[in-house]
C-alpha cells in the first residue's frame, strides 16, 4: 500500500531511545508501533504539567503523530494546535498538523502549515517535499515543481522525491521526463507501485517496450496486491479480476485495495482511449476514496486533465 504521506521520512522517530526508560516523558517519546499505549504515556506526562512550555509543547506533538497513525486526525490538529500555542516555534509541530490536514483533504490548510515549518526550517529537504505534494494535488504544478528541486538541490538523494516529482510531471503531460524521474526512484527503491506509475509513463509517453520493461522490472517483486494490475497491464487477466482480487483482507484495506484496482483500471481505459470509461471510474475514487492515497492524488489530476 501507498499512500502520500509514506513516502516522507518520520522526522520524530529519529529520537534516540534510552534502554530502560523510567518516566511517562520518556515512553512518550520512545513508544513505537503501538499508538495506544504511547498516547497513554504522552497523556500522563502532559497531565503531570512537570515540565517547562518547550517540553510541554514536545508531548502535544508527540501524542499528535500518534492519533495521526490511528487516523484521528482531528484530534492530532487538536494536539499540534496546542503545541503551538505553549511554543510558537515547537519542533515540527507545523508540519505534522500539515501532514493531518492533508489526510482530511485540507490542502490549503496543509500548505499554509507547511509555509510557516519552512519559515522555520528552511534548509530541510522534507519541509519542501511536503508543501510540493500538496501544491501539485492542488493543480499548482509549477510552484510544485520548484519545490522539489529545492528539496533535491538541500539533499539529492531525499527520500521519495523523484518518485513524487515524476509523478508530478505525470500529470503535466509530460510523460518522458516523468519516466526518468521514476526510473530514479525505481532504482532508489523497487517498489511495485513506483514500477506501475513508471510502466504508465512510459507506455502514455509512447515507449515501445514499456511492456517488456514492467516484466522484467517487477519479475521479483510481484506477490500479493497489486500485482493483479501487473497481469491487467501484461494482458494476462480482466478489470473483473482484478476487483475480484481487491476484495481481501479488513474492511479499511479492503476500500483502499478497490479505489487502487478503479484507478489502474482506469489508466487501463486511458491508454486503449476510453475516456468516458475511464472517466466515470476517477470519479467514483474522487467521491469515495481515502484522499491520502497516491492514487486519490493521481485522480484529481486526471479529471482535471480530462475536463
Amino acid at each position: 500500500m501507498k499512500k502520500r504521506w509514506g513516502i516522507l521520512c518520520w522526522i520524530l522517530a529519529s529520537s534516540v531511545a534510552q534502554a530502560q526508560p523510567a518516566t511517562d516523558a520518556d515512553l512518550c517519546r520512545t513508544t513505537i508501533n503501538n499508538p495506544d499505549l504511547a498516547i497513554k504515556h504522552c497523556t500522563a506526562a502532559i497531565e503531570s504539567r512537570k515540565a517547562n512550555s518547550y517540553m510541554l509543547a514536545q508531548w502535544y506533538v508527540q501524542r499528535g503523530v500518534q492519533w495521526s497513525d490511528k487516523g484521528d486526525y482531528d484530534r492530532a490538529i487538536a494536539d499540534h494546535a496546542a503545541a503551538l500555542k505553549l511554543d510558537a516555534k515547537a519542533r515540527h509541530a507545523n508540519y505534522y498538523r500539515g501532514t493531518a490536514w492533508s489526510n482530511k483533504g485540507e490542502f490549503d490548510r496543509a500548505i499554509a502549515d507547511f509555509d510557516a515549518a519552512i519559515q522555520l526550517r528552511s534548509d530541510d529537504p522534507v519541509m519542501y517535499h511536503a508543501r510540493a505534494i500538496e501544491l501539485a494535488v492542488k493543480g499548482d504544478y509549477a510552484r510544485a515543481i520548484a519545490d522539489f528541486d529545492k528539496a533535491l538541490q538541500l539533499d539529492p538523494k531525499a527520500k521519495g522525491v523523484h518518485f513524487a516529482r515524476g509523478r508530478t510531471l505525470f500529470y503535466m503531460a509530460e510523460f518522458a521526463p516523468a519516466a526518468n524521474d521514476l526510473e530514479l526512484a525505481f532504482k532508489a527503491q523497487p517498489n511495485i507501485y513506483i514500477a506501475l506509475w513508471l510502466f504508465l509513463a512510459r507506455k502514455r509517453g509512447g515507449v515501445n517496450d514499456a511492456d517488456d520493461l514492467l516484466e522484467r522490472e517487477t519479475r521479483r517483486i510481484r506477490a500479493g496486491w497489486p500485482a493483479p494490475v501487473i497481469a491487467l497491464y501484461m494482458g494476462r487477466t480482466d478489470a473483473d479480476s482484478v476487483i475480484v482480487s481487491a476484495t481481501a483482507g479488513e474492511p479499511v484495506r479492503r476500500r483502499e485495495m478497490r479505489c487502487e484496482a478503479d484507478f489502474y483500471i482506469a489508466q487501463s481505459h486511458l491508454i486503449q482511449g476510453e475516456r468516458p470509461r475511464a472517466q466515470a471510474l476517477l470519479q467514483g475514487v474522487q467521491r469515495d476514496c481515502p484522499k491520502n492515497l497516491l492514487e486519490y492524488e493521481g485522480t484529481v489530476a486526471e479529471l482535471r486533465r480530462l475536463r
